[in-house]
């Protein structure tokens, strides 16, 4: 498999959060495509697909060539490039063995004959080398809280985005009242013995969330992030897990929910709920 190499910042390859993917993909590369869906992703192509498709006009989004920012693996690259309106995407991620080692099985496995859809790339989402104005869409989904500076990469975003390509986003959300306290003790969290072996690390490593890579941010905050890039927001909605534990529980920032049966706490421990966007340049 041919791979882009793409220039990267050196404090990103010194992260515990580099490490720990590296040590994961490495051992579920191993075990084939079902494991590396159920360790890594946790999502399977036809639940994306669902999901995407619950939020209007971001299915629709994705034709002609695109970038998946923080692509991982390589599944939700694969799921939108079986859209015969793709002509192409650049899977962007940061972790070498992520890439070389996962993302052929994946990519071999969804798209079949049609795996050269998806090109795969190691490299930093803040330094893309493509030409500005040269993409017709981009996805980040889950990959953009781990960014140190959310404004730089959404603003490198824009700058390879066509003016009228749209930028969907889906990420993790808390309400706009969550107070700052709060904040600091989930980015304190000390990851448990499970978690540790679960991922292949030592299980002696005394390792926080904040450690780890992880932001915690409010809608306010993404909202604010996406102005001060130079973008819009075209739609905006929750999904949420049916049936949930708190799911008469509305978010505080006025955003549409949308009900689903896939449960979001897979993935993310007590969250049941998810946050779409869909962006555009502003004029």
């Amino acid at each position: 498999m041919n791979v882009l190499e793409w220039p990267i910042s050196k404090e990103l390859l010194d992260s515990e959060d580099y490490a720990g993917n590296q040590f994961l993909a490495r051992n579920i590369s191993k075990k084939g495509y079902d494991q590396i869906i159920g360790e890594y992703i946790k999502i399977t192509p036809s639940q994306i697909k669902h999901l995407i498709s619950l939020v209007p006009g971001a299915w629709d989004s994705f034709y002609g060539i695109g970038i998946d920012l923080g692509g991982g693996v390589g599944c939700i690259s694969s799921t939108i490039a079986s859209k015969k309106e793709v002509e192409k995407l650049f899977c962007i991620e940061l972790v070498d063995d992520v890439v070389r080692l996962c993302q052929p099985i994946v990519k071999k496995e969804i798209l079949k004959e049609k795996e050269h859809k998806v090109i795969s790339v190691v490299g930093d989402y803040n330094q893309l080398q493509l030409e500005s104005h040269s993409i017709d869409f981009a996805v980040a989904w889950g990959s953009l809280h781990h960014a140190t500076d959310p404004v730089i990469t959404l603003r490198e975003c824009r700058r390879v985005l066509k003016q009228k390509g749209q930028f969907v986003v889906i990420e993790r959300a808390h309400n706009n009242s969550t107070p700052d306290a709060e904040i600091d003790r989930l980015l304190n969290i000390v990851y448990s013995v499970e978690f540790l072996k679960r991922t292949y690390r030592d299980t002696g490593l005394r390792l926080t969330r904040r450690n780890n890579g992880e932001h915690e941010y409010r809608y306010c905050d993404w909202e604010e992030f996406f102005e001060t890039a130079g973008f819009k927001v075209n739609q905006r909605v929750v999904l949420r897990t049916k049936q949930s534990k708190s799911s008469s529980k509305c978010n505080d920032a006025g955003l549409i929910e949308i009900q689903s049966e896939f449960d979001f706490r897979k993935e993310g421990g007590v969250r049941d709920s998810i946050a779409c966007y869909i962006l555009q340049s502003q004029a």
